[in-house]
């Protein structure tokens, strides 16, 4: 999706000048569903975002926008002499695909009442994903590193972010990731660093693997045929992880690939964003 053209709302307590020290460059997609990387000088003390501290790395701090994320934002720096600004922008309304279908409701298919041994392993199985994510969402000492590559070069997607299909008024969760197309046995890789929390084969994942990428920010590639990685094991960007399968609750050979960033739901087709710089402040140096 090609970006359009954003507002940017600012306010500072201090002056904007075109030369001196840079304080800090964000990158990303200010949009509903975006990611944003931020990189800050040494002179900066703490970030908040919506009035709550985010955690900086190595200089570096990250910001999601879940689907629906209210559009106006603020961001605030403290500097080491006591000094602080602010930042109010707007990020991008988003419009997603949503089809309302009427059917017979003998052609109509809802999911039917599952058996206990299903429900229990459903159930345990939700349990361990969401254990796995937690524990990510809190180990913020793990380092991200700020370069990111699509899962799979190539493919069609079948499914985007967002969208959903209401069947007779029913309307299912909006998905939360990006489904693509491609041959089965198709060679799956990391959009990033990171370590391997969590692989498994589940009634509606299939086979999958989770990745913890620092910061909150965590990868998820589901359906695949086979895995080829393991738990606790260190990865790069771009690394061979599965290969693209039909397990699980599939109807055909595909890639579901997920992001989130501390609980909320990342398009992972905004990763392709983070080399676009959104905004840039500099002051002028002593």
């Amino acid at each position: 999706m090609r970006l359009k053209s954003f507002v940017l709302i600012i306010s500072f307590f201090l002056p904007i000048l075109l030369s001196g020290e840079t304080l800090y460059e964000i990158y990303g997609a200010p949009i509903q569903g975006g990611l944003l990387l931020g990189k800050v000088s040494p002179k900066v003390e703490s970030v908040f975002y919506d009035y709550q501290e985010l955690t900086l790395q190595n200089n570096n701090f990250i910001l999601g926008f879940d689907k629906d994320e209210k559009l106006d934002q603020i961001i605030t720096f403290t500097l080491w002499d006591g000094r602080m600004f602010s930042q109010r922008f707007q990020i991008q309304l988003r419009n997603y695909d949503i089809q309302n279908i009427t059917l017979p409701k003998s052609k109509a298919k809802f999911s039917k009442t599952k058996p206990p041994k299903a429900l229990n392993r459903i159930n345990l199985e939700s349990a361990n994903l969401r254990s796995a994510r937690y524990n990510s969402d809190h180990k913020p000492f793990r380092i991200l590193q700020p370069e990111f590559a699509p899962a799979l070069a190539n493919g069609r997607v079948s499914s985007k972010f967002g969208s959903q299909r209401i069947v007779n008024n029913i309307p299912p969760k909006p998905h939360s990731g990006l489904d693509i197309a491609v041959p089965e046995g198709t060679l799956v890789h990391a959009m990033s660093d990171g370590t391997v929390i969590l692989t498994g084969d589940y009634y509606y994942n299939g086979k999958f693997v989770l990745i913890d990428h620092g910061l909150g920010l965590s990868s998820i590639y589901l359906h695949l045929s086979e895995i080829l990685v393991k738990a606790d094991e260190k990865i790069e960007l771009g690394t061979d992880i599965g290969k693209v399968g039909s397990t699980g609750i599939s109807t055909g050979p595909h890639l579901h690939w997920g992001v989130k960033l501390s609980g909320q739901n990342i398009d992972p087709a905004t990763i392709k964003n983070l080399d676009h710089l959104f905004m840039k402040f500099s002051i002028q140096t002593k």
